[in-house]
């Protein structure tokens, strides 16, 4: 069952506007302290060049020294174990 209703133009639109909140996410200081730290990484299937393909999602998760958690950073990999 798809979406109706919903232009190409309008999806483009959105993810615009989806990519640029997320890299303000990602280029924002990071001033606290975070005693506890991390590292998770889940596998999700990805449209690219034309094909789908499974690329890991590494995500950076930490506590702050108030006991309130926060994703710090998200990039992703061909792989898990692949550098970034």
């Amino acid at each position: 069952m798809g979406m109706t209703g919903v232009s190409k133009s309008q999806v483009s639109r959105l993810c615009e506007e989806i990519d640029e909140r997320v890299q303000a996410f990602l280029d924002r200081p990071i001033e606290r302290d975070w005693p506890y730290l991390w590292i998770v990484a889940t596998c999700v299937k990805s449209r690219q060049a034309g094909r789908v393909v499974s690329v890991a999602v590494i995500i950076a998760v930490a506590v702050n020294t108030d006991g309130v958690r926060e994703i710090l950073g998200v990039a992703k990999s061909l792989s898990e174990g692949e550098p970034l």
